[in-house]
């Protein structure tokens, strides 16, 4: 038995689940059995699924949710006893989320804590782009180096972190939920670090991340 089929007989099946990033554009990195392993935990789900993928409504892939990414899930689904239509698709909701949009920050080593207070600090603020931030000071630069203390890294002036593609209410919803897909360090992460920002609960299946 694989270590994915033992988790979906002790893991509740009426939590929500964020799958991110589980798409064909991908499937180069991911083997064939891992998209196995994930849709026999999706199929096996009572409650909602959020599909978060980089599709070509973005421009970051060029997967369509409707041409490319259903038909994958239809043919995994089938690969592993499942009729994707009754066990899959009326659960899931397909959103394409676009890429990158924290990653300048992350890549460049600033810490998640300074990451999650800005965040905050924009939704407090209600702008979308770091660099709106502090609109009434005089001098963005010493507003954040204020704000951030010694945290404050100039690359921020012109790598802004973005949360625009972000439906807050849509993620709310998926509160203490599993978060599996992938990567690990990329789009998974985003996703987590704003789960962090917001104390959305979740919990990452190992198993099932890439």
């Amino acid at each position: 038995m694989r270590a994915s089929e033992l988790l979906n007989e002790k893991a509740s099946r009426g939590r929500p689940v964020i799958c991110v990033d589980v798409q064909p554009a991908y499937m180069d990195y991911t083997p064939r059995e891992y998209a196995q392993d994930v849709a026999k935990f999706l199929a096996q789900q009572n409650a909602p699924i959020l599909m978060y993928v980089n599709a070509d409504d973005t421009g970051i892939t060029e997967d369509n949710i409707e041409n490319d990414v259903i038909p994958m899930w239809q043919e995994i689904f089938e690969d592993v006893g499942y009729d994707f239509y009754e066990d899959g698709f009326d659960k899931m909701e397909f959103f394409d989320k676009g890429y990158g949009y924290l990653r300048a920050w992350m890549d460049n080593n600033i810490q998640a804590n300074v990451i999650i207070k800005t965040i905050r600090e924009m939704y407090r603020q209600k702008v979308s782009d770091s660099r709106e931030l502090f609109s009434d000071a005089e001098d963005y630069e010493q507003a954040m180096e204020e704000f951030l203390g010694s945290d404050y890294d100039p690359l921020m002036l012109d790598d802004p972190l973005s949360v625009g593609w972000v439906a807050m209410d849509q993620l709310k919803r998926y509160n203490n939920c599993y978060l599996i897909g992938g990567g690990r360090e990329e789009c998974l992460k985003e996703v987590a670090l704003l789960m962090n920002a917001f104390n959305i609960k979740y919990t990452m299946i190992e198993n099932l991340i890439y």
